[in-house]
């Protein structure tokens, strides 16, 4: 049709009988324009049109083919980029367009013309300096040749030479000759690209263009002929544009992508074929499909390969299609979409179906949330996705809807290896998974709309087998089905193939089966759309003989109770109770009844008669409570409703004389005739015959699990069922009823199966035992599972890899499963054998290779990584935008682009978990499914290293190291290349490792350092860190060596007496054993702190200290010149003091066990833990946790390790240890935190800190000779030599130690080099006191060594923080601010508080480096404290922080605490609490009480400051109240403490109570009869009890309520009592005995209730 009318209108074009004529009114008015500018102008092309009327006036960019505006209405994404200016000051219309802050990719042709006649038409020129250069125009080569496209088009012979124009005749009439062809010539010489700029940059006129872009013209005119004229600059054009332009998107595809506020479509895409390398973006074209103008998105990356457009309606069509852009024009439009965008179920709903599905398939309670979301792919977790990953299989099908969205994964162009995530396959965790996490959006959105269009798997499958046959029925789930498929085969029988059923609607008859038969099978549904995935496999068992139907038992006499309590040998004086008449008269004997109460249940069971009465008791208003009553069988027990029941004897009775016409009888002999691991086969036998009929049976099962939920039933005519796909390894109760169309009888007696583990013939042989004679285990956990049986029983019930094993009692022939991760320890014990079950582990998912290794720089490691040839520039270039092109290498490529820095700090700090921080140090990982998920973080890890390149050092290069000897090494190495200069000061950390466990550091700012005291014959592993102000390179190559053989062989150690630590002021002798054959030792001295303290081989302190603890080193020299050394650490015994404080994170809910540690110096001999602010024993917290500390004793420290089992959410807190000796105590805070990502807070590098010594000293105004001095690199014998010039300076010594210090403390780099104890204080930062003693001196010669001890430590030591403090009622709040210098260098802080009533004795605590406040509790009122805080770690700590002095004032009482009740007698209660902490405030407390529920004011009782127990009376029994505690002072009342809920105040106990009962108005009869009830109810409880003792056969105490008795009532005489029973009372009871006994309180009695109590004795 289309060839046919292109032929019509060239035959008119060619005859001149067309004349298609423009209305002479409408006429453009402007003129074309080319205007070159700068990038940033903004330029406005101008359009005004005379006469326009009602038509519309469009922009077009020519380069594109992309709409800008429609009249003012702007199409383009790009709202900010184009306005439609219309001026009023014309007759005219006018439609300028200014185009703002123009780039490189605005450079191009500006259309503008009428949308009804694109004739009257403007365009104008826009270049733009900078942008790539257009090329001159010129001719069409003999290279121009799409002869082959042509051919392949069918192209008819006459048209041909026009597919090679340098061929083409010269008398050639290429209208007449391609009259029929040409779209054909169109399309292969335009090659999938459009041409319209060059076309522009020739003059064609705009009515040749759209010949240009491959299109025809809407309508052929006169006009057109024109363009023959022209055809040569075309075809230039065309052959031009082979070269210059890309070709149009290729895979491109659409797909819905829908969340519950944003109505959305994703569009994906992959390059061209054709020049893709000149992509410079792309754009995307969307309108509703009625609409007539497309709107487009702004211009997208050239890396980009998928697109989110929002803002769509729901269910309305929209025509989609993109093109490709580049510099010097635009591809064509690629191929068209129609999408229509359907609802979808909300986020809730959907995430409600995956966690059902996930539930269902097995996944862990603590995984639910954490996979099973329905936007687990928007926010992937590697994490817990790796914490989680063995549930992760069970949960990949319910991710996708349990559908197969393998077709719409690769119609938008997902790599195979992705596909089998879009299938709800387990995926393979060897396989490079990039591809798929780039493109999580993509699969997220298929499954969205697989949900809608594809049916799930069938649901509520049931199978009804026989012996030969099953009937299978099911129903549809999502989208409906047109065909379902069964396939089914012998279970086991792996190896064989399915048997396929296809049906189009339920049911399926399955024939041909074998009898007595385990069978297997799925179903899976499809649609035109797709198949769901297949559904879970149901395993049945055929039946092993044909079964016939029973004929349904027909009706017979009536139920004879009489023959039926003779049956069952009921005694003649008890058989006037078995009549229907007399129980439902109302006129029961009690005294029989009493007399017969051993025979009651058989009677109850012969007046049931085993049917279900409780319909008719539920509509007679008999309580719930007697249900057990209505339904009684003779394998039931009475229970003790049966006292509360007695008053509806003569309805239940009824009740059974109903039924006893209408309801079945239960059926009998119930039994399990055989069970698998997936089946149990029940059978029984008719009821006896009766008068009424049975129609059929109904088996109801359940497992433990679903006792409180509903039961699942099965109906059948027959007297046997196989109950079908059951769970191995579980427990299933069983019960069968009769039923007809009036209601069903009692059940029969309930059966327990527990079903097998395995069928025989799928026990698995990969696992074996080992058995361990006469051995048990022991285990903190519960996580077991007793069996009965022998070992081959218990071994085929342990044949599962979650089975540790089990131990076998040979006695009891029974064993203990323990199943999971329980940690198991094993222990001698006769008669016993523990099997210990073994698996092979899984196999190791991680690939070969050194993921260890790091490269010194992105060069180096480009070039190593064995990255491809394709993507290597993107990898030296840093390009990390290269994600599609280059998706199998770009995890090497942002390995690569760490570029030799460590930016772990950064990342962590942008919560990046630890699984992907390999990455931020430039070390490759191994590129598995989980790791490929960190990939989802590469916009953090691209912040860091873009801030990082900017500060932090590289690689020290050229490392050397070489050994002078056995004991010494010398190492080399040049400094960083980048970051590591005069301004970036760097200094280096040496690591010296022996192994993987044992490893040295040593820091130098030197490029070289001696390390000695190493051990011959030993290889050693050396590596460097450079470190600046803002963080650290990676570690240089690591560099091995070999100590050479030394000399020397000697034989020293040394010898402490005691050799237990001394106590602080004891005494300690170190004496220094040294040996060697053939030499002498005539040279031995202790060094300590680089100083020699004393010579010879023994070493006696007295008063020691805290300062004497640390390193003692024995120096023994031989005669032969050999120096040989022994260190020895002494510990001593002082007031504990914590140190190494962390702070550890959990995930709640895990079964995770928490440790946490304090290490304590000083020796404690005790350290508890406590809980919370509060301070709650560790040892108390049962309800929420189990807690454990051990003790372990370090050769420096000790360590307390406290362990959680397990960490939940109310574990989360803040824990005190606290160490103790006689001494003191000392405590430490630690924290135990939530590890949940939290939310990424992006905060700039903090400015490096100013520690510039003039500065401070030029603060303090001093004189200018003095200013010489304050320098770190001052020459010391410059100032000896001119002590005239400097002399005065020695007044303002305190200044320079204050600013040369920089507020820190380097009193541990002093003592350590051996500075004169009287010096330390300088290294402090403070001057000594005496500043005349003439130890001074000795300052001067160690000037030296406190100068490097400040050099070295001022860029490792915190500086002090800023603290504050206030009261708040009876604690201080003491908070501070994290040290502005080397904050991140803090390992704990040190908090001390001094009261002026102790002015000798600081209290102090140490807290962990995340603990920046602390309550003070226990303060004094009028008492000034002191408080100050200092940071720490081991090089140092800082000066004490600005002290705050807070005078305590107004001092309130702190909440009383442990308030609760401790006994309830009906009218008191007995309250008991513990003082507050401060109670030294305290003058009064004041208890509060009213009733529960009510608005009344509370009643108020006061008493003393030094009662803690409290009796409440004149109460209510049975009454609730709420009680409360106020801690009185003289400044105010303390917080009111409460019981966590009101207090039942119990029945009455008190004789007095009882009111009189001779004025009652109730008839005596009546009177009579409740009390003889009463009594009988009493009686068969007594009785009920006793049977039960004597049936369990053990002794025990029961009590019970009597209100004429106090309130100790104890019933004796029960089996195996010693109660004389010689008086009796005709029932076998003894009399009553009454005692009276006081019960005495610590209180005033006239606060308490009458205390007589009376005990019973009953035989």
């Amino acid at each position: 049709m289309r060839m046919t009318s292109v032929k019509a209108a060239l035959s008119v074009i060619l005859a001149g009988h067309l004349l298609i004529g423009v209305s002479a009114e409408l006429k453009m008015l402007t003129d074309p324009t080319s205007l070159t500018l700068k990038k940033g102008s903004t330029v406005l092309f101008q359009c005004t049109i005379q006469d326009l009327g009602s038509k519309k006036v469009i922009w077009k960019n020519l380069i594109d083919g992309s709409k800008i505006s429609v009249n003012s209405e702007i199409l383009t994404q790009d709202k900010y980029k184009y306005t439609i200016e219309r001026p009023q000051d014309t007759q005219h219309f006018p439609f300028h367009l200014r185009i703002y802050d123009i780039q490189a990719r605005d450079q191009g042709h500006y259309q503008c013309f009428v949308d009804s006649d694109h004739t009257v038409s403007v365009t104008h020129t826009l270049t733009v300096e900078e942008a790539p250069t257009t090329p001159a125009p010129g001719s069409a080569t003999s290279d121009f040749n799409v002869t082959d496209c042509c051919l392949a088009q069918n192209m008819s012979s006459s048209c041909l030479p026009v597919c090679h124009p340098s061929s083409r005749p010269t008398d050639l009439n290429v209208v007449t000759a391609c009259a029929l062809d040409f779209d054909k010539v169109l399309k292969c010489g335009t090659d999938g690209r459009n041409h319209v700029g060059c076309c522009k940059r020739r003059n064609l006129p705009d009515i040749c263009l759209d010949f240009c872009s491959g299109t025809m013209p809407a309508s052929l005119n006169d006009k057109h002929l024109t363009c023959l004229q022209q055809l040569d600059d075309i075809l230039a054009c065309l052959e031009e544009g082979q070269d210059l332009l890309p070709g149009p998107p290729t895979s491109v595809s659409v797909v819905q992508s829908v969340t519950d506020d944003q109505t959305a479509m994703l569009v994906t895409w992959k390059p061209p074929n054709q020049n893709p390398q000149l992509v410079t973006g792309y754009k995307i074209f969307y309108k509703l499909t009625n609409d007539a103008h497309y709107k487009t998105t702004r211009l997208l990356s050239k890396d980009q390969l998928m697109y989110r457009q929002v803002g769509l309606q729901f269910n309305v069509q929209y025509s989609v299609y993109m093109v490709a852009v580049g510099d010097h024009g635009s591809s064509q439009r690629s191929e068209k979409f129609i999408i229509t965008v359907l609802p979808t179920s909300p986020k809730s709903e959907t995430e409600a179906d995956i966690r059902a599905c996930c539930s269902k398939k097995g996944v862990s309670d603590d995984c639910l949330p954490k996979l099973c979301t329905a936007d687990i792919m928007a926010n992937v977790n590697p994490v817990e996705i790796l914490r989680c990953y063995p549930d992760l299989e069970k949960a990949q099908q319910c991710l996708v809807g349990q559908r197969n969205h393998s077709a719409c994964c690769a119609r938008n162009g997902l790599p195979d290896v992705c596909l089998s995530i879009c299938e709800g396959k387990p995926t393979n965790l060897t396989l490079d998974y990039t591809a798929c996490v780039i493109r999580l959006p993509v699969i997220d959105a298929c499954v969205q709309e697989g949900r809608a269009t594809i049916p799930g798997p069938p649901i509520n499958i049931t199978v009804l087998p026989g012996a030969t046959e099953a009937m299978v029925t099911w129903a549809n789930e999502g989208a409906k089905a047109t065909k379902y498929v069964l396939m089914y085969r012998v279970l086991g029988m792996d190896s064989s193939s399915y048997i396929q059923v296809d049906a189009t609607e339920p049911p399926i008859q399955l024939t041909n089966l074998y009898p007595g038969t385990h069978y297997e099978f799925k179903m899976v549904a499809s649609n035109e759309n797709g198949s769901s995935l297949f559904s879970s496999k149901v395993v049945f068992l055929t039946y092993e003989r044909e079964i016939t139907t029973p004929a349904p038992t027909q009706p017979s006499g009536l139920h004879n109770l009489t023959v039926c309590c003779m049956d069952k040998s009921v005694s003649s004086k008890c058989m006037p109770l078995c009549s229907l008449d007399a129980i439902a008269s109302g006129s029961l004997d009690f005294s029989m009844a009493l007399n017969c109460i051993d025979e009651i249940a058989k009677i109850i069971s012969c007046a049931s008669d085993g049917r279900d009465h409780t319909a008719c008791c539920r509509t007679s208003l008999v309580p719930e409570t007697c249900d057990n009553l209505c339904r009684f069988s003779a394998h039931d027990e009475l229970s003790a409703d049966l006292i509360t029941c007695v008053q509806h004897t003569a309805t239940i009775a009824n009740c059974y004389r109903e039924g006893l016409t209408m309801l079945p009888r239960q059926p009998r002999n119930f039994t399990v005739v055989k069970y698998t691991a997936h089946a149990v086969y029940l059978s029984w036998r008719q009821p006896e015959a009766t008068s009424t009929r049975v129609e059929n049976y109904t088996v109801i099962y359940y497992t433990e699990d679903e006792r409180n939920k509903k039961w699942k039933t099965i109906s059948t005519k027959n007297l046997e069922m196989i109950v079908n796909n059951l769970q191995p390894s579980t427990v299933y109760y069983f019960e069968v009823v009769s039923v007809n169309e009036n209601g069903t009888s009692a059940p029969a007696p309930e059966l327990k199966v527990m079903t097998r583990p395995y069928d025989n013939i799928t026990i698995p042989d990969r696992c074996n035992f080992t058995m361990k004679n006469d051995s048990d285990v022991r285990t903190d956990l519960l996580m077991s599972r007793n069996i009965s049986g022998s070992v081959g029983d218990c071994k085929t019930f342990c044949s599962v890899p979650q089975c540790r094993g089990f131990t076998y009692s040979r006695q009891n022939q029974m064993c203990i499963l323990y199943m999971d991760k329980v940690p198991l320890q094993t222990y001698p014990r006769p008669g016993f054998d523990y099997y210990n079950h073994t698996c092979p582990l899984a196999p190791d998912n991680e690939r070969p290779g050194n993921w260890s290794l790091q490269f010194q720089n992105r060069t180096d490691c480009c070039h190593n990584i064995n990255i491809s040839s394709d993507c290597l520039d993107a990898c030296l270039n840093g390009d990390f935008q290269s994600v599609y092109k280059c998706e199998t290498d770009y995890n090497k490529i942002l390995t690569c682009a760490s570029d030799g820095r460590d930016h772990t700090p950064c990342c962590q700090n942008a919560n990046v978990p630890g699984q992907c921080l390999p990455f931020c140090r430039g070390q490759l990982v191994p590129t598995t499914g989980i790791n490929s998920l960190c990939l989802t973080y590469s916009p953090l890890y691209m912040r860091c290293f873009l801030n990082g390149t900017q500060y932090l050092p590289t690689p020290p290069v050229s490392v050397t190291v070489k050994a002078v000897n056995g004991t010494t090494m010398v190492a080399y190495w040049g400094p960083p290349a980048e970051n590591c200069d005069t301004t970036n000061q760097c200094h280096y950390v040496v690591s010296l490792n022996m192994s993987a466990n044992n490893r040295t550091q040593f820091r130098t700012k030197e490029t070289n350092i001696v390390l000695t005291g190493l051990t011959p014959k030993k290889t050693y592993m050396v590596s460097l860190l450079a470190i600046n102000q803002y963080g650290s390179s990676i570690p240089s190559p690591v560099v091995k060596f070999v100590t050479p053989v030394s000399t020397s062989d000697v034989d020293i150690s040394v010898t402490q007496k005691p050799f237990y630590p001394p106590p602080q002021n004891g005494e300690v002798e170190l004496f220094c054993n040294v040996y060697a054959a053939g030499r002498d030792f005539n040279f031995v001295y202790w060094i300590r702190n680089n100083k020699i303290i004393r010579k010879g081989r023994q070493l006696t302190m007295r008063g020691l200290s805290e300062k004497d603890e640390g390193n003692y080193t024995c120096s023994a020299k031989d005669d032969r010149g050999t120096v040989t050394n022994v260190t020895h650490y002494l510990r001593i015994i002082y007031k504990p003091k914590a140190v190494n404080l962390v702070d550890v994170r959990y995930l709640a809910n895990q079964n995770q066990v928490a440790k946490l540690q304090c290490d304590f110096m000083g020796y404690p001999t005790k350290i508890q833990w406590f809980k919370g602010e509060d301070k709650r024993p560790v040892e108390e917290l049962t309800d929420y946790f189990h807690a454990k500390s051990m003790l372990i004793s370090f050769p420096t420290f000790q360590r307390s390790v406290l362990s959680i089992y397990y960490v939940v959410d109310k574990a989360f807190d803040r824990y005190t240890c606290v160490g103790s000796n006689e001494f003191g105590n000392g405590s430490g805070v630690v924290q135990l935190k939530n590890d949940l990502p939290s939310p990424t807070v992006t905060t700039p590098p903090p400015p490096p800190p100013t520690r510039n010594v003039s500065a401070c000293c030029a603060n303090y105004e001093l004189p200018p000779v003095c200013q010489e001095l304050c320098t770190l690199d001052i020459d010391l014998d410059k100032v000896a030599a001119q002590s005239t010039k400097y002399g005065q300076c020695l007044a303002y010594l305190q200044f320079f130690t204050s600013c040369a210090s920089d507020g820190k403390d380097h009193s541990k780099c002093c003592q350590r080099e051996g500075v004169h104890p009287f010096c330390v204080k300088f290294c402090t930062g403070f001057v000594p006191d005496d500043t005349g003693s003439i130890y001074l001196m000795n300052c001067v010669s160690d000037a030296k060594i406190m100068l490097q001890c400040v050099q070295e430590n001022v860029e490792l030591i915190p500086g002090p923080p800023k603290v504050r403090a206030i009261q708040d009622k009876d604690v201080i709040d003491v908070s501070w601010d994290k040290p502005q210098d080397n904050a991140h260098r803090v390992e704990h802080y040190e908090l001390f508080w001094q009261g002026s009533d102790t002015p000798s004795s600081p209290q102090q605590v140490s807290l962990s480096r995340n603990i920046t406040d602390y309550k003070i509790k226990r303060i004094k009122e009028d008492v000034t404290y002191s408080i100050w805080v200092i940071a720490v770690n081991e090089k140092g700590s800082s000066q004490p922080s600005n002290k705050q002095n807070i005078t305590v004032k107004n001092l309130r009482p702190s909440k009383p605490t442990s308030l609760h009740v401790s006994e309830v007698n009906g009218e008191s209660v007995v309250l008991k609490w513990d003082p507050p902490e401060n109670h030294a405030v305290v003058d009064r407390y004041t208890i509060r009480y009213r009733k529960a529920g009510t608005s009344d004011d509370f009643m108020e009782i006061t008493a003393r400051n030094t009662v803690t127990t409290y009796v409440v009376t004149k109460l209510e029994p049975n009454t609730l109240y709420e009680f409360q505690l106020i801690a009185v002072g003289p400044n105010g009342k303390s917080e009111t403490a409460a019981l966590a809920s009101p207090l039942n105040s119990g029945p009455s106990t008190s004789p007095k109570r009882v009111k009189d009962q001779g004025n009652s108005a109730v008839p005596l009869g009546i009177g009579l009869t409740a009390l003889i009830i009463l009594l009988a109810g009493g009686l068969v409880a007594v009785y009920l009890y006793c049977r039960r003792k004597r049936k369990s056969n053990f002794g025990e105490t029961v009590s019970f309520e009597n209100p004429q008795y106090g309130s100790r009532i104890q019933i004796s005489g029960l089996p195996n009592s010693t109660y004389d029973s010689t008086s009796d009372e005709g029932f076998g009871y003894a009399p009553l005995r009454e005692d009276h006994d006081v019960e005495h309180r610590p209180t005033d009695k006239s606060n308490l209730r009458d205390d007589s109590t009376m005990d019973v004795a009953i035989t």
